[in-house]
């Protein structure tokens, strides 16, 4: 979609059809804690009309903006930094939360870390993979004690076994 052109419109749709539909879950089972995690493609989040849309929807569907959590890759940081933390701090401020998708797989920078107002840090599914192994272990091991550090929750994704439950678990990883 990216290659193609088709993301910004497709992502416009994404996020109105999981805003809408969170909005009628919301209002349903009373959902206090449950976080709406939406995956933004560096393009769309680059917009110019980004922002502004998504605060539109945002309040259209009178979802609380505390409750919304956007996924970024490390993609989004390579360009016009400046405009991605006006950008971020703008929708921070009205209570979005910011997660870096896929850490440790793409440009990965530490000063990205220091940079960017980020709440979350999702370790990789190709790391949990490899949890077992040394080299796996100081990888995951490294994510969530820089986290730690940073005061920045650590998600592991792609949990499949109990064993990988278990050793996150050990090692104190958030989620």
């Amino acid at each position: 979609a990216e290659k193609n052109g088709t993301i910004l419109p497709l992502g416009d749709w994404i996020i109105e059809e999981s805003i809408s539909d969170y909005a009628k879950w919301h209002e349903k089972y009373q959902l206090k804690t449950i976080i709406l995690s939406i995956n933004i493609s560096a393009l769309q989040f680059k917009n110019k009309n980004f922002v502004n849309n998504l605060v539109h929807i945002i309040e259209k569907y009178e979802v609380p903006p505390q409750l919304i959590e956007l996924e970024i890759t490390e993609s989004v940081f390579i360009d016009d930094m400046q405009d991605i933390i006006n950008k971020m701090n703008i929708l921070r401020e009205i209570g979005i939360r910011f997660s870096m998708d896929d850490f440790g797989t793409g440009y990965s920078s530490l000063s990205y870390l220091k940079k960017f107002p980020i709440n979350y840090l999702k370790i990789d599914k190709s790391f949990i993979d490899d949890f077992n192994t040394k080299e796996g272990s100081v990888f995951v091991e490294t994510i969530v004690k820089l986290g730690q550090t940073l005061n920045i929750k650590i998600i592991a994704e792609g949990i499949e076994k109990i064993e990988q439950l278990e050793y996150l678990d050990q090692i104190k990883c958030d989620e």
